[in-house]
C-alpha cells in the first residue's frame, strides 16, 4: 500500500511538467508552463521541510497539503507574472491546478510514511 501511495504521489508531481511539455511541443518554443511549474514544484519541499523542523506540530497531512497548494500556487503565479504573463483568470486557473497536483502529492507521500 505504500508503494502504491508513493507512486500515485510522484505521478502527481509530474502531471504539471507533463503539461508543461504538452504546452511546449504544441506551441514549439514557449517553456512558460515549465518554469511554472519549477516554481510550483519549489512550494512543495519548502512546506515539508518547514513542518518538519523541531517544535512544529505534529505531522497532520490535511494541514501540510492545503500549505503546499497555496505556497505552490502562490510561486507559480509569482514566475508566470515575472515572465511577463498578464495577471487574469487563466494564470490563476493554471496557478491553482498545478499547486492542486502538488498538494495531492504531498498528501499521498505525507499518507505513505
Amino acid at each position: 500500500m505504500k508503494g502504491l501511495l508513493r507512486t500515485l504521489s510522484i505521478l502527481c508531481a509530474a502531471l504539471p511538467f507533463g503539461f508543461g511539455l504538452i504546452r511546449a511541443v504544441q506551441t514549439g518554443n514557449d517553456l512558460r508552463y515549465l518554469w511554472v511549474a519549477l516554481a510550483a514544484l519549489c512550494g512543495a519541499p519548502l512546506v515539508m521541510r518547514v513542518g518538519s523542523m523541531p517544535g512544529t506540530a505534529p505531522n497532520r497531512p490535511l494541514a501540510r497539503s492545503v500549505t503546499v497548494f497555496f505556497a505552490s500556487s502562490f510561486l507559480a503565479v509569482l514566475i508566470a507574472l515575472l515572465l511577463g504573463t498578464r495577471l487574469g483568470p487563466g494564470i490563476l486557473v493554471v496557478a491553482s491546478a498545478f499547486g492542486f497536483c502538488f498538494a495531492a502529492a504531498t498528501l499521498l507521500y505525507v499518507m505513505s510514511r
